[in-house]
């Protein structure tokens, strides 16, 4: 895994690239310290997965998280953080994110955090239950179209967990078929990858 690290503070980002390095999955490919700089080397070094501080001088991670999701859609972003309030992860979601953890987490959780990332899981730090996160709404209304039955097969299985292979071995159809059905589900659901689309469905109780 393609890492960069962003964060104002030196501390941190040598905390940071400590517990990363004890990994031999991972590869420290940068390291920003403000919110422009994360934007431009994520553009530069495609990293797969961005720790992202949240407050920083001038753009703050939130902005630099859309900016980053919408010129590299490949790449995940986990906002890395000491905030925990209910609106700050309610922004965080909106804005794309792929997890959000606190400054406590351990080398085990960012580096469990990042591959599960990589796999279009959302990684939400413990002390964040799960009822807070259905709370937060990403959609208003619901779809214009509905789901059909094989969609909402589908995004079942993601919400527990599965991988693309795994949804087209419990249900008998290609990967291609299962990401073909994946992006006519975020279509319908205003999503832009599997952790948002699985977040609106479980506000809109289209999953259990």
């Amino acid at each position: 895994m393609r890492v960069l690290i962003v964060d104002d503070h030196p501390v941190t980002r040598d905390g940071l690239r400590s517990a990363l390095s004890t990994s031999k999955e991972v590869e420290i490919v940068g390291e920003s310290q403000t919110g422009e700089e994360a934007v431009e080397a994520a553009k530069s070094l495609g990293p797969d997965v961005v720790f992202m501080d949240v407050r920083m001088p001038g753009m703050g991670g939130l902005e630099a998280t859309k900016i980053i999701r919408d010129s590299c859609p490949d790449t995940k972003v986990i906002l890395f953080t000491i905030e925990e309030s209910r609106e700050a992860v309610a922004d965080a979601i909106r804005a794309g994110v792929s997890g959000y953890l606190l400054k406590d987490a351990s080398a085990t959780e960012l580096i469990q955090a990042a591959k599960l990332a990589m796999e279009g899981k959302a990684v939400i730090h413990p002390t964040l239950t799960r009822a807070f996160i259905e709370e937060v709404q990403f959609v208003e209304r619901p779809p214009e179209t509905p789901l059909s039955r094989r969609e909402s097969q589908i995004l079942q299985k993601v919400a527990y967990g599965a991988t693309t292979k795994e949804v087209a071995h419990d249900l008998g159809i290609s990967a291609h078929t299962v990401k073909t059905h994946l992006e006519r589900i975020f279509e319908k659901l205003g999503a832009n990858d599997r952790a948002q689309a699985v977040a609106i469905a479980l506000r809109k109780g289209l999953v259990d």
